[in-house]
């Protein structure tokens, strides 16, 4: 018989001190915050890329990186370095901007 990860979890967690539970739930939720995040990078790259007229081959070898890295950068499963990114930006014709969160750009 097998079992879900989220019962075994929710099992074991059980017997967890309520400092441990809230240790838990604060990195949960920092780590979804930053799975997010990744995916919006992701598709902010993805878009800039199309807009530009760019295959990912053709992104990848104007800024340097390898197509595969762009792969990962437009799925949300690379941690891509500001240089990355700013490379990205120029070969894109794009602007690389940090906003805080809650901003927007102007």
């Amino acid at each position: 018989m097998s079992r879900t990860y989220e019962s075994l979890s929710a099992e074991l967690r059980q017997g967890w001190s309520d400092d441990a539970q809230r240790v838990y739930d604060a990195a949960a939720r920092e780590f979804a915050a930053e799975v997010a995040a990744r995916r919006a990078v992701g598709v902010a790259v993805a878009r800039a890329r199309k807009a530009s007229g760019l295959t990912q081959v053709q992104l990848a070898l104007a800024a340097s990186v390898q197509q595969a890295e762009v792969s990962r950068i437009e799925r949300g499963h690379a941690n891509p370095t500001v240089s990355t990114l700013a490379r990205i930006a120029q070969a894109t014709g794009s602007r690389l901007e940090l906003v805080a969160v809650g901003e927007r750009s102007a």
